[in-house]
């Protein structure tokens, strides 16, 4: 009896685990989220929410540190003070906003996308890049593009606060 218990635990604990890996895979960005993890949780309650094969901790000391998961549906969450304050998206995600922008759309999508609440500026480092933002309404949560020679090379979403820091912490 004990043995079937354990092996129907087994079994939904595997289940469940390849129910969120695939959902990694069909998660969209938005302002403060990606499918259930939210700007604001604790590392550790992100980590349940995402703890599987390739989520790795990059915990540098101090007080910045990130959760990465690689992968085409890659992102990476930043912790400050052991909480998700930002969560991005790298030049191998497939992810993408609720939107529809992604790592490869152009300039002229996200224009089409989000009009006239994009601030467009230059790229600190990349002279053929722009930073663009696009600001909730209540001012409070935003998402942030860097492009290169026109096509977007990196999202990140969150608290306005936190998507101007042009440093990674790790």
């Amino acid at each position: 009896m004990k043995r079937a218990a354990i092996s129907v635990c087994i079994t939904a604990g595997l289940a469940a685990a390849v129910t969120i890996a695939h959902a990694a895979g069909t998660w969209c960005l938005g302002l403060g989220a990606l499918g259930p993890l939210r700007t604001g949780m604790t590392a550790e309650q992100a980590l349940r929410l995402a703890d599987f094969a390739g989520m790795e901790r990059k915990k540098p000391a101090g007080e910045c540190w990130y959760l990465r998961h690689p992968g085409e549906a890659g992102f990476d969450l930043m912790i400050i003070d052991n909480r998700v304050v930002r969560i991005e998206i790298p030049a191998e995600s497939k992810l993408h906003t609720l939107s529809g922008a992604r790592i490869g759309s152009t300039e002229e999508d996200l224009k089409a996308w989000y009009g006239e609440r994009l601030d467009i500026q230059p790229h600190k480092y990349d002279e053929k890049g722009h930073t663009i933002t696009a600001r909730s309404p209540d001012g409070e949560f935003g998402l942030r593009f860097e492009t290169s020679s026109g096509k977007v090379t990196a999202i990140q979403a969150g608290p306005w606060e936190h998507l101007h820091y042009v440093e990674r912490c790790g």
